[in-house]
């Protein structure tokens, strides 16, 4: 019995130091496996400090406790959803980046080529750096942002059937 006390006593202290305001902004967003609000906007999910979230058999993860993230300066927060282990295809992690200078070096290379000799082939080598794919993954997890209303950094969150993800803005 003592110990039930002492646990809420502690629950109720926790719960004045961070003051939950009644008219909190909750974000709903969604993942379906584990999720990692990191500590920094450009923090990876294995960062220290990373507040994991992962379902129960029920697939739920109740709310956390308060916590601060610290947010870009546009006020967007990073998190990570863990759902895309073993598929490397997701179209929402691609990355295109495109050469300007390269662009220009391939089209002159392949219409040089063509008119001197008639094939573009010898020509495409110039033009492999000119674009390359990559990905924003990170060992299986996605990068994610939400923002609160009012850019806050203070926050909890909580994990719900249907892949729901919940975050409740707490102010700064």
């Amino acid at each position: 019995m003592q110990t039930r006390q002492l646990v809420y006593a502690i629950t109720a202290a926790v719960g004045i130091a961070f003051a939950i305001p009644a008219h909190a902004e909750t974000l709903t967003d969604r993942c379906s496996a584990e999720v990692a609000f990191v500590p920094s906007f450009n923090a990876k999910p294995n960062a220290h400090l990373t507040q994991m979230l992962k379902r129960n058999s029920e697939g739920k993860a109740g709310w956390t406790a308060p916590f601060k993230v610290q947010t870009d300066s546009d006020g967007y927060i990073r998190w990570w959803c863990h759902s895309t282990t073993g598929n490397f295809l997701d179209p929402g992690t691609w990355e295109v980046h495109v050469n300007a200078a390269g662009i220009v070096a391939c089209a002159s290379s392949v219409v040089g080529t063509v008119a001197s000799d008639g094939a573009a082939a010898p020509a495409l080598a110039t033009c492999e750096k000119a674009v390359t794919l990559g990905s924003s993954a990170f060992k299986g997890w996605t990068p994610e942002r939400s923002r609160c209303s009012d850019h806050s950094n203070r926050i909890r969150v909580r994990l719900g059937p249907d892949r729901l993800l919940e975050t409740e803005c707490l102010g700064k």
